[in-house]
């Protein structure tokens, strides 16, 4: 009999062996071990009772994590920025790339994306769990010819992939069913082997910790009145009992933001001597400053977008803006644009068509950026007339489809022509006449 046989004979079956008997069972079955490192191993380390339980007597776990307002500031602008972004469908051409409309998951990323939830709250909550959890889900219902016609959003703590025939498996909670990997919209954020993202909460307990225990302090020392401890004095020796007594009843009647300010009545000799003790001798704000940056750095959210204006410029804003889009939201979206387009396009489709998220909308809260990015893309015959009025949800203008360059705006395709005519000699032109003398 081996170790682990020997171990639960001696006693009545335990969280470890429940776990590891079903584990037993689905290999079995013929599925191979559960691949979901985030909340797999979080379960045998609660159940062996290892790293993760509380930091600093305060429990980390995703619902306190978001009572942090930096990271609730960081998770809550990320998400919304991306749910918040047009998802179009496009076409490679021979031409370029057009516009692809009418397709079932075109209305799935932007306008409902079951009968509970829309698509903007949807993204929404799939952006935020992947930037906490590192993972999240959503089962794929299709109609007929495979067409996707609902997304249905799954929490990481209801879900368990599985690796099994060179391919990824997932199993709902209270659904028997086995679903395949094409079958399941799974977003990962940061990825050490490639099929499960990391969980921040979990990599960044002590930093989440430290965070929850500065808040609590600081509603501790609001609480006693702004006030820090101090020492009551009297010239005779008190009980343990009666000292308990009075520090309890001197606690009630003055401390608490309610009683700030309310003048002692000292009786029998009593004296109070204060405790000097500001906020900056106990390093409360350096600490919170030092917290709410580790945060921000976590997120790879500049300062000013969860409120730190402390460092921030009218110049050096508009610059972490740019880096915000670039650094930040870019790759959340390419990640995000890869998987709607090899899970919910057909096979014959992939090869020519795919998902781009429209980021100029980012400009939009911004009437004078977006003014002067249109019209340099105008100007410079990116874009066409027609095509800016649309982006600015405008109707059509007659002669608004043909591209402008700078040059006296200029339509593109008579450039050649023009400067043809101007570089071009008369045909029949005399000689000039000889001047007299």
């Amino acid at each position: 009999m081996s170790f682990w046989n020997n171990v639960f004979s001696r006693s009545a079956a335990t969280p470890l062996q429940a776990a590891v008997s079903e584990a037993r069972e689905q290999r079995s079955a013929g599925v191979v071990e559960s691949v979901s490192t985030e909340s797999n191993d979080t379960r045998l380390l609660s159940i062996l009772g290892l790293a993760t339980g509380p930091v600093l007597s305060v429990p980390v776990t995703q619902q306190s994590v978001m009572g942090i307002a930096a990271a609730y500031a960081c998770v809550n602008n990320i998400s919304q920025d991306v749910a918040g972004l047009p998802c179009q469908l496009f076409r490679s051409t021979d031409a370029g790339r057009e516009r692809v409309s009418g397709h079932p998951a075109d209305n799935l990323l932007n306008l409902q994306a079951s009968g509970l939830q829309s698509s903007f709250h949807f993204r929404q909550s799939m952006t935020a769990l992947t930037l906490l959890r590192g993972n999240a889900y959503a089962q794929i219902v299709r109609g007929p010819r495979q067409r996707p016609v609902q997304l249905l959003f799954k929490h990481p703590d209801e879900t368990t992939p599985y690796k099994s025939g060179g391919r990824l498996w997932y199993r709902f909670n209270g659904d028997p069913k086995m679903y395949a990997d094409y079958d399941v919209l799974h977003l990962k954020g940061l990825s050490l082997d490639g099929m499960m993202g990391v969980s921040v909460i979990h990599y960044f307990r002590e930093t989440f910790g430290k965070g929850l225990a500065n808040s609590r302090a600081h509603a501790n020392f609001y609480q006693n009145g702004a006030k820090p401890s101090g020492a009551l004095e009297m010239d005779k020796t008190l009980s343990d009992a009666a000292a308990n007594r009075l520090s309890a009843s001197f606690a009630a009647k003055y401390s608490g933001v309610d009683n700030a300010g309310k003048p002692l009545l000292l009786e029998e000799g009593l004296k109070y001597k204060a405790i000097s003790l500001t906020p900056e001798d106990a390093e409360f704000i350096s600490t919170h400053k030092l917290t709410r940056a580790d945060i921000a750095s976590i997120f790879r959210m500049p300062p000013h977008k969860i409120g730190d204006l402390e460092r921030s410029t009218n110049n050096n804003i508009e610059q972490q803006s740019l880096d915000y889009v670039g650094d930040t939201l870019l790759p959340i979206l390419l990640a995000q644009e890869q998987e709607y387009r090899l899970k919910l396009l057909l096979p014959s489709e992939v090869t020519d068509t795919y998902w781009r998220h429209n980021v100029s909308a980012q400009l939009r809260a911004d009437a004078t950026a977006r003014a002067n990015y249109l019209q340099k893309l105008v100007q410079a015959g990116i874009l066409t007339i027609n095509e800016a009025r649309a982006l600015e949800e405008r109707n059509r203008i007659d002669g608004g489809d043909r591209a402008l360059v700078q040059v006296n705006q200029m339509p593109l395709d008579k450039m050649d022509e023009t400067l043809a005519a101007r570089n071009a000699k008369p045909a029949n032109t005399p000689p000039p006449a000889p001047e007299n003398d």
